[in-house]
């Protein structure tokens, strides 16, 4: 029903309309003539016959090959031409007037990317903002700049300073505030893929507004569609319970992480240079990744999945990241494997192990004897060719 109102709404925008004079006089040029020449001109046998008189000397072209015999079809004729050369410059400025204002509003961020889909959302702006997504093309083969959407409140030259670089050249571009319901929805939030909610100080430097707004936007985005994979930058750890409770997938945070490198650099001897080695993707012969568990290993113990690794020397396994997926799905799986006991205290054990449920829990070098549940990914140490 949706798509018959879209079809609708647009057979009629006004800006169609010169487009259905031009359709509706060719087929009306075309049936005169043939009316007119039939009787007196075998070059008109058939409305097809008129149709092609009618293209050619609509277009200008003249072939020549049908030519009317009658004064009529000869008045006719003159006067399709003189339409034909109004006509087509009418088009042509309809044309060039539709490009224009799709490119300005492109420029502008008023675009609407209803037809984009499998795409990463990125709401925010940072100073850096062109290191960044290059860094994220570079770790992401699959990922290219057409498939980025950039929602923010700064100024379209910015963005557009961006896209001189050839790598990002077809980024797109939402201006509006990227909390917002009517924002996310031009970037057709609900057929995305990932969203990334930077830590945005581009109208505020205050950490407290910093992370209520990035808060607002997680619960946004889940109340318009639950099973995007959310990841979220935040500045103060005091919110870390806001985003869990709006079932955020991931949080990151950037000064904690800072301040940890920084300890660990003063207990262990090129700590900072190891970190920074496993995450670059410019020199780094190895890096942390995450692969899917093959299907014949859940509920099988982490020894078992290890040995498949003996002998190759391009990946070690160092860990489990459990409850990989869309937290609602995982969470609603998970209370109705609880329920499946008539033990009243096993049905309170079942249901307090839900509620502490932690998504995307990495566990690291567990025993031989765990055992590797469902949605969970293996954490490896691979080498890559640079």
């Amino acid at each position: 029903m949706k798509q018959l109102k879209k079809y609708f709404l647009l057979l009629t925008d006004p800006k169609v309309r010169p487009f259905y004079v031009f359709f509706g006089f060719l087929i009306a040029s075309a049936g005169i003539m043939v009316w007119i020449e039939r009787e007196v001109n075998d070059q008109f046998r058939n409305f097809f016959d008129g149709l092609w008189w009618s293209i050619i000397t609509f277009s200008t072209t003249g072939y020549g090959d049908k030519v009317p015999a009658s004064v009529s079809g000869k008045i006719l004729a003159i006067f399709t031409v003189f339409f034909g050369i109004g006509a087509t410059t009418l088009l042509s400025g309809t044309l060039a007037s539709f490009l224009v204002d799709r490119n300005t509003k492109a420029r502008r961020g008023l675009m609407e990317y209803k037809k984009l889909k499998n795409h990463l959302i990125i709401c925010g702006w940072k100073e850096d903002m062109e290191d960044i997504l290059l860094d994220i093309l570079r770790v992401s083969p699959e990922t290219d700049a057409e498939t980025i959407v950039i929602i923010s409140n700064v100024e379209p030259e910015r963005v557009e300073t961006l896209k001189d670089r050839p790598q990002l050249k077809g980024l797109k571009f939402v201006r509006g505030d990227y909390f917002a319901e009517t924002s996310l929805l031009r970037a057709n939030i609900k057929a995305a893929k990932k969203v990334l909610i930077l830590a945005d100080t581009l109208e505020s430097s205050a950490p407290s507004e910093v992370d209520s707004k990035t808060v607002m936007t997680v619960l946004t985005i889940k109340a318009l569609s639950k099973d995007v994979y959310v990841c979220a930058e935040i500045l103060d750890k005091k919110y870390e319970s806001y985003l869990r409770h709006a079932q955020c997938d991931e949080i990151l945070f950037s000064r904690e992480f800072s301040r940890r490198v920084l300890a660990n650099t003063s207990a262990t001897n090129g700590m900072s240079h190891i970190i920074y080695e496993l995450l670059s993707q410019e020199k780094s012969r190895s890096r942390i990744v995450t692969r899917p568990i093959p299907y014949e290993y859940i509920g099988k113990t982490f020894g078992e999945f290890k040995r498949t690794f003996q002998g190759d020397p391009q990946k070690i396994l160092i860990g489990i990241l459990e409850n990989t997926g869309s937290p609602n799905r995982i969470k609603m799986e998970s209370l109705r494997e609880a329920q499946k006991t008539s033990d009243v205290s096993q049905l309170i054990m079942n249901l307090q192990k839900v509620k502490e449920l932690e998504v995307n829990r990495p566990y690291l070098l567990p025993d031989d004897s765990y055992t590797i549940q469902k949605y969970s990914l293996a954490i490896l140490l691979e080498r890559v060719e640079v």
